[in-house]
């Protein structure tokens, strides 16, 4: 209850501090659009979700704190607007979560994943993870980057001779993705990133490299 409590006064701390900054910024009239055709008068009997509103409060909280950090101008740098951006579609996400439960049909902003194209993901987990999503996904798990000399940047003290075991192994994984290229003839070969594991994006660049792949991240498809 306490945790609770205390987001509810940053929340209208932070409420406060955007309607003193709109209050300062001169008026501008635009042209109202339509979003969504339903209105809260639409809305059916339902449970509030408590987990996903607590979630969305933390997150317009975190969005908040933006506010200072940029203060006066509130302009954003490319890294800036992608990680604010990040919070505000998470806060997004938290919302339509609790609004199914009262009837609201969200359509999800997150890519899909589609059965025409060929996943590589970087270990079994991710590849787990993308399966229960979607049961007839191409995907394959490479279990470690694709180019022995990648292995150096991720451990620059591993020696030659295990650098000839990990050759073969990114062989035969090779081998694996082709085999599966010319099996399923996909529209598109695609590797899932993780932002936080270095060798994802190796892994992406020699994707790149030998089949003209593209990138999504993992955050943007698993909550």
């Amino acid at each position: 209850m306490d945790e609770l409590n205390n987001s509810k006064i940053l929340l209208k701390k932070a409420v406060g501090t955007i309607s003193k900054i709109e209050k300062s910024k001169p008026i501008t009239t635009a042209t109202p659009q339509l979003i969504n055709e339903k209105s809260w008068k639409d809305a059916e009997p339902g449970v509030i979700n408590s987990g996903e509103l607590k979630k969305m409060m933390y997150s317009a909280i975190e969005a908040d704190d933006y506010l200072g950090k940029t203060a006066p101008t509130h302009k954003l740098n490319k890294e800036q607007a992608e990680e604010f951006c990040k919070i505000l579609f998470q806060t997004k996400k938290h919302i339509d979560k609790i609004l199914k439960e009262f009837g609201f049909e969200i359509t999800e902003g997150a890519p899909k994943l589609n059965e025409n194209s060929l996943y590589i993901v970087g270990n079994k987990k991710t590849l787990k993870n993308l399966k229960n999503i979607e049961p007839n996904l191409n995907i394959i798990s490479t279990e470690g980057v694709l180019e022995p000399e990648d292995m150096k940047i991720i451990n620059p003290k591993i020696n030659d001779k295990a650098l000839i075991g990990i050759e073969k192994k990114c062989n035969i994984v090779k081998n694996q993705i082709n085999d599966l290229i010319n099996k399923v003839n996909p529209s598109t070969v695609v590797v899932v990133v993780d932002k936080n594991n270095n060798a994802d994006e190796l892994i992406y660049n020699s994707a790149k490299k030998h089949w003209n792949a593209i990138k999504i991240d993992i955050e943007t498809i698993l909550d």
